[in-house]
């Protein structure tokens, strides 16, 4: 008689691949429903459940392929994704880069996979830590302090996405698809992606504020996320963007970064 370990190590290879199934069937009782029968059964509503998952996560990309083609993907990423996790809202995180990986959805729609991506950082920006905002006055500390030397703490449901094409103005026409399609040529398009008031926010942004942003997110200084942004336009105004950021509660905390000794 096989160990309950082997039995759970043996039934979840059974739902993972078919051919596995063998070496479980003896250990399971028989009855009206054959043991094969019986593991098929929970096969196919283990895989309904990660559609439905992938469904919730990225509705976009399914009103732009459709149910058919999406749940043929959805098979294949389960396929080569198996899930090593038990929260279903880690399930997606890999679908943007299958998409990427697969000809066969990027040659018909080339900006798929940034759109699964955006609808991944919206799903992350939902699940994140909550803080609280920078109260105001606003500019005491950063008055006072050397940009050098001055850190801002982003709101941990902060995100941020580049891509070449325009993701946001898609994305948004997806969610009303009765108004004009965006145009492919319209160029690539930068934007952030946050949780305010309970529900997932998003817009586009100057690319030199995306570059101001990733810099700050990657532990920069005021005075290094500035550089970033005027490497992207040379009229990048700080003052002006860090507004931006904390009228919409996206910075938590300023931090003096503590000298050399």
């Amino acid at each position: 008689m096989p160990s309950l370990r082997e039995l759970q190590r043996g039934f979840a290879a059974a739902m993972a691949m078919h051919d596995r199934a063998e070496g479980i069937v003896p250990a399971i009782d028989g009855g009206a429903i054959g043991a094969s029968a019986r593991l098929g059964i929970y096969r196919n509503a283990i895989a309904a459940t990660r559609l439905r998952a992938l469904e919730d996560t990225f509705p976009a990309v399914l009103a732009l392929v459709g149910a058919p083609f999406f749940e043929r993907l959805a098979v294949r990423y389960s396929d080569l994704n198996p899930s090593r996790s038990g929260d279903l809202c880690d399930y997606g995180a890999r679908f943007p880069q299958f998409i990427e990986g697969s000809p066969e959805a990027i040659e018909p729609v080339p900006y798929l996979a940034d759109i699964a991506n955006l609808e991944w950082l919206r799903q992350e920006a939902a699940l994140a830590a909550d803080a609280v905002p920078a109260p105001d006055p606003r500019w005491c500390l950063t008055a006072a302090v050397d940009p050098r030397r001055l850190r801002a703490t982003l709101h941990p449901s902060l995100r941020s996405l580049r891509s070449a094409f325009p993701v946001f103005a898609i994305h948004r026409w997806c969610d009303t698809p009765a108004a004009p399609a965006p145009r492919l040529d319209d160029g690539p398009e930068c934007g952030l992606i946050w949780r305010a008031d309970g529900e997932v926010a998003e817009t586009a942004i100057h690319p030199a504020s995306h570059a101001f942003v990733e810099a700050l997110r990657g532990g920069g200084t005021l005075a290094d996320a500035a550089a970033a942004g005027e490497s992207q336009d040379e009229l990048f105004h700080l003052r002006d963007c860090l507004d931006g950021l904390l009228d919409r509660g996206l910075i938590v905390d300023f931090t003096p970064r503590a000298r050399n000794p």
